[in-house]
């Protein structure tokens, strides 16, 4: 960005480019100022954190300067591929491929969860592997949560039950299977939805949500800053999430900070996350085991605080601190 500067003199910036229908900016490897100061520099280690533009610039400075080469694997390649032009049949094989090479590449690959470093096996990924959650909580943040806010500002009555989403509204996240899953609840129990992200899938989930005649009972708040979208959660009486490409499930973690109790999808990370049973539910990726867990939940308050309070204790494990020492 022009004009910027970090207050950290280690940062160092290199170019980007926005990428169409994903808002995230691909980083452009040509940075020749940048590269003379990595050079020069005293490293240790280089530690990349996709295997695309900046993980091959990273793979260079490493091979360059003899120095060992770290790859946290954050992200399924393969399932986003639909943001890619051409057919997913060839494109999924390849980013398969693609990252599984560039792993064998590396001298460790960080899995944010068990369930990842199964999948990466299968995929071929031969080498040393780490798992280390990246949910990196900082904890004095969810101590001074204040989420009175939130039912105001939407227009939620205080005197029904909330749930609440929050993910980008991307195909990749099954925030139609949450919807779906909502209105089979609201069949059986008096309840609020707030929808908490933007995205590209924003539109088609609105007019799901109007299909379904979920009507002022389903709420989307748009983009919300970090801050506002934990408040959210903080919010509810549980969090519901049907996403099944994660690596670890950020968001699920951060309710569990929360004192919020999950309903969750048992695929990806999310099932290293969630305590089944203890901290929240896991479930089959269906509408129907979604709402029927919910609605367990929401006839049953003592056990909802039960699982509240052992969230906040396993989140514990999240903190900034432990995982940097384990890092």
């Amino acid at each position: 960005m022009r004009g910027y500067h970090d207050s950290d003199p280690d940062v160092l910036r290199y170019p980007s480019v926005p990428t169409p229908q994903y808002d995230f900016p691909l980083g452009i490897p040509y940075a020749p100022a940048a590269w003379r100061m990595l050079m020069a520099r005293e490293l240790d280690v280089v530690h990349a954190h996709a295997p695309f533009t900046m993980g091959r610039a990273a793979a260079r400075l490493a091979r360059r300067r003899g120095l060992p080469l770290v790859f946290t694997h954050h992200t399924l390649y393969d399932e986003y591929v639909h943001y890619a032009p051409g057919p997913a049949s060839l494109l999924r094989p390849l980013a398969r491929s693609y990252t599984t090479r560039y792993a064998n590449r590396c001298d460790c690959v960080i899995a944010p969860s068990r369930t990842l470093v199964s999948r990466l096996r299968a995929q071929g990924v031969r080498g040393r592997i780490e798992v280390l959650p990246t949910a990196a909580l900082d904890l004095q943040l969810f101590g001074s949560l204040d989420p009175s806010w939130v039912r105001p500002e939407f227009g939620l009555p205080l005197d029904r039950p909330l749930l609440v989403t929050a993910s980008r509204l991307g195909k990749e996240k099954s925030v139609d299977l949450v919807l779906q899953a909502f209105a089979q609840v609201i069949r059986r129990r008096d309840a609020l939805l707030l929808v908490v992200g933007g995205g590209p899938e924003e539109a088609a989930l609105r007019r799901l949500s109007g299909e379904l005649n979920l009507g002022s009972r389903a709420v989307f708040t748009g983009l919300q800053p970090h801050r506002r979208t934990v408040e959210c959660i903080a919010a509810a009486d549980l969090f519901i999430y049907g996403s099944q490409t994660e690596t670890q499930g950020l968001v699920v973690v951060e309710a569990m900070a929360a004192g919020v109790p999950a309903v969750a999808v048992n695929a990806g990370g999310v099932g290293d996350a969630v305590r089944d049973g203890v901290t929240g539910f896991l479930v089959p990726p269906s509408a129907a085991a979604l709402a029927e867990k919910v609605v367990d939940l929401l006839d049953d308050a003592t056990l909802r605080r039960t699982m509240a309070a052992r969230a906040k204790e396993v989140a514990q494990e999240f903190a900034l601190p432990a995982l940097t020492r384990r890092l």
